[in-house]
């Protein structure tokens, strides 16, 4: 989860809007301006220091160019790949460097000697020779070890220093450098637990070492959160992922760190934050992987930082913790070069610590990516321009600069970075809408009760997330009984039925009813496109591609292919799937009233009443036609089969919909799970695992003896679901089995556990976005490397000029519903 919603805050960091002043041309040569805003504008664009989302993404899209990136390769199939930018390789040399490993003091895996290590820790990049800073000043591999040393310079204590000296991808030896002469603050990552601390004389918690011990609120762990802090999540999401009710004492408690002493009084103020909500998926025994302890460092020099320069063109980069080739990959897909005369010109040595003022200004800033800062008027507007000296452009026969993809997109050349130039400007959401109406403006995020306006939109652009909608269900029949008595529910009984859950499932126009919401996309499993079995060594890996996941939704729907079928191939089959089978489900429906009745728990043509636990705010508009559609949905299934009208009473305001659907408080929920994207063999553990978890469908079963027979490697084996669902993890039966063994375990026990269902999958969340129709990324589809392609992939289908002409023949309003 921690990994998939960071890469959902590195994809919602605000680009902004902005109106088109600047926008025109007087020459020939055409001009595409991409115009942008922004509630609250960049301020700060050092990447040692930045903190906001809107200071990232200037740094980020703009000014900065990564050793290495994804892109896109295949956009129908989803296929990412590999590019390099500032680097021209990066080559794992830990074979021919170990003694690297000793000099600069890598942990290496328990038990191993620096001669037993071969990868993982050293990693050779030969840099791009071409690359230069706006004026023109070459960027070599002094450029780099100077931007380091600033960046982990201990008189200054950079803010987001700990992405080098902390976490999977830290420099060997940064933590000792930035911490040289004082204490050292270090991930917990779940080493020590609370039954390890003690309670010192002040309160506060220690470990057997004296080590002091602290939460981290506002200090960004890369272990647990990918390089943001709680509060980065916690402003992001709020109360649909977390428990807010303490939230705002704790924050209070913060030091300059953004940490909070660990002490029984503030443990009781954080757990509720982050195991409060079932949405984030914690329990108490996750907490400690938000602990922080300080150990006190002696003086080092840099000399003891695994980073080191071999040749003008060439760098060495020493790991602390041994890392995956792919991973290393990721983590070098950002930088941390900042220009040396600006970055020295700025710095402020009157305070307690080393200040510069380097990336917040004009007069500051020095760009090595494809754009540069032309102008900024600070909490107004900001400009980017053409970077002339970025190594991407090449002069194009009209004069004006181009850059074409130095890799194939769809299995060609494609130009890139088509923007000539790009303004934001600040101004507020409804500000926003209003000049995106009118043409000024190239981007806008409808809110969630505007979006079902634009759903039918081509230029609806929808951020897949990992969150699969659900009705989850308390099947258990004395349960139901009671709710019909006592809790609001007549003839709630029915959904004892197996035959009447699937009959709804199948009276499900999800194509439908997604117009409905904040534009959702169909689903027909518990895991979507988004989850990659193997995402780092093959792009190819999505699981829902994978045969034995299509299979599972194949059988589960009935869908058959092969000679004589409608499908000649698997694939084709499992593209064919709806969800939609009103045939079928009014017989079904037929068949499980015929079995209510005989087994006396229902009565022909009696009113049935059930109430869904649906929202834990107030139900809204799109709330009431989304219930609106499902009531119309089960009742055309229920037609002719004998059952009597069938509500569907949708209540909001519900503190803890999931528990009170599992205690038979509502025999009906509506949430979902997710999560765990990268390594989708861990997922069943929420529905099954009722140890680690609280479980949603508790109320129908108990997975920990229910059991469950599966073929493995053509053997029958037999086990709990609790104990399947946690075979591929830890120390499991089958954590170290083939990926296609895994593949074969997974899919089969979600064809299974769908089977029952307990649980009928309605919609994956989204995050949705417009383009104005004058521009379009390269593909509709999201995907979770490359996004949409993002600027650089960015296509124009008009020029400014034409643009303006476009709006003014349409009057100056523009339709996008």
């Amino acid at each position: 989860m921690k990994r998939t919603l960071s890469l959902f805050l590195a994809l919602c960091m605000v680009l902004g809007l902005a109106v088109t002043a600047g926008a025109e041309t007087t020459s020939d040569v055409p001009s595409y301006t991409y115009n942008d805003y922004s509630t609250a504008l960049a301020n700060n664009w050092n990447p040692h220091t930045w903190e906001t989302n809107a200071d990232d993404a200037v740094l980020t899209n703009y000014l900065s160019s990564p050793f290495v990136q994804m892109q896109a390769e295949d956009t129908e199939e989803g296929v990412y790949q590999w590019v390099y930018e500032m680097a021209t390789s990066i080559t794992d040399v830990t074979a021919t460097h170990q003694d690297d490993l000793t000099k600069y003091n890598v942990t290496l895996p328990e038990g191993k000697t620096a001669a037993d290590v071969t990868e993982g820790y050293v990693f050779e990049i030969k840099l791009n020779e071409n690359a230069k800073w706006q004026d023109g000043t070459p960027i070599n591999a002094d450029s780099y070890v100077y931007s380091m040393k600033q960046l982990l310079n201990p008189d200054m204590k950079n803010y987001r220093a700990n992405l080098y000296y902390a976490g999977d991808s830290a420099v060997a030896g940064g933590n000792g450098y930035y911490y040289a002469g004082g204490d050292s603050y270090n991930e917990n990552a779940g080493k020590y637990t609370m039954a390890d601390l003690t309670v010192g004389d002040d309160g506060q918690y220690v470990t057997a070492e004296g080590y002091k011990m602290y939460l981290a609120v506002n200090y960004a762990l890369s272990t647990q959160l990918g390089g943001n802090t709680l509060k980065d999540y916690v402003e992001a999401y709020g109360d649909a992922y977390f428990g807010m009710d303490t939230w705002e004492e704790l924050v209070a408690l913060c030091d300059d760190n953004g940490l909070v002493p660990l002490t029984d009084a503030n443990y009781a103020l954080f757990a509720p934050v982050t195991t409060g909500n079932e949405a984030w998926g914690e329990t108490e025994d996750d907490l400690p992987m938000y602990f922080i302890y300080t150990v006190a460092m002696p003086e080092v020099d840099f000399d003891t930082v695994g980073l080191y320069k071999v040749d003008d063109y060439t760098i060495v980069y020493v790991m602390q913790t041994q890392i995956d080739y792919y991973y290393a990959l990721t983590s070098f897909t950002s930088n941390w070069l900042v220009y040396e005369d600006l970055y020295e010109a700025g710095k402020d040595t009157t305070g307690t610590l080393v200040t510069t003022n380097y990336g917040t200004s004009l007069e500051t800033t020095m760009s090595y990516g494809p754009y540069k800062l032309e102008s900024f008027q600070e909490e107004k507007q900001m400009v980017f321009v053409q970077n002339e000296n970025w190594y991407g452009w090449e002069q194009g026969e009209d004069g004006t600069l181009v850059s074409y993809t130095p890799y194939e997109v769809n299995g060609e050349t494609v130009q890139r970075y088509r923007t000539t130039k790009v303004i934001i400007n600040v101004m507020t959401d409804d500000a926003a809408k209003q000049a995106f109406l009118k043409g000024e403006l190239d981007g806008w995020a409808p809110s969630a009760d505007e979006l079902p306006n634009y759903a039918a939109s081509e230029q609806l652009y929808k951020a897949l997330e990992t969150y699969s909608m659900s009705f989850f269900f308390n099947t258990g029949l004395e349960n139901l009984k009671t709710m019909d008595a006592s809790k609001g529910n007549t003839n709630s009984v029915v959904l004892s039925n197996v035959n009447f859950r699937k009959a709804f499932s199948l009276g499900i126009d999800r194509s439908e009813w997604v117009t409905a919401t904040a534009g959702y996309a169909p689903t027909f499993g518990l895991l979507n496109t988004l989850y990659y079995y193997d995402f780092y060594n093959d792009p190819n890996s999505m699981y829902r591609s994978s045969e034995p996941a299509m299979k599972a939704i194949c059988d589960l729907y009935g869908v058959e292919y092969g000679e004589g079928t409608p499908y000649a191939t698997l694939a084709d089959a499992y593209k064919s799937i709806n969800g939609y089978n009103l045939t079928e489900a009014q017989a079904r429906m037929a068949t499980a009233c015929q079995e209510l009745v005989a087994d006396g728990l229902y009565t022909a043509g009696d009113p049935i009443t059930i109430r869904v636990a649906y929202k834990k705010g107030a139900l809204d508009s799109s709330d009431n036609k989304q219930l609106e559609l499902m009531n119309k949905y089960i009742n055309a299934a229920a037609e002719g089969s004998g059952f009597g009208t069938i509500t569907l009473e949708g209540l909001g305001n519900i503190n803890d919909r999931y528990g009170d659907v599992a205690n038979g408080e509502y025999a009906i929920g509506y949430g979902a799970w997710g999560g765990a994207a990268l390594y989708p063999f861990r997922n069943f553990q929420v529905y099954c695992d009722n140890e680690q978890y609280s479980i949603n469908e508790a109320g129908c079963w108990d997975p920990s003896t229910e059991q469950l027979t599966l073929t493995v490697d053509g053997e029958e084996v037999t086990m709990s679901w609790r104990d399947w669902s946690s075979s591929m993890v830890g120390t499991g039966a089958y954590a170290n089995a083939s990926l296609e063994t895994k593949l074969q375990i997974t899919a089969d026990m979600e064809e299974q556990y769908l089977q029952k269902y307990y649980r009928i999958p309605l919609a994956s969340s989204t995050s949705c976005s417009l383009l104005s129709y004058k521009c379009s990324y390269i593909t509709p589809d999201y995907n979770l490397a490359y996004g949409w392609g993002g600027m650089e992939l960015m296509q124009y289908n008009y020029t400014d000029a034409e643009w303006a002409e476009y709006v003014a023949s349409q009057n100056g309003v523009l339709s996008y519903e």
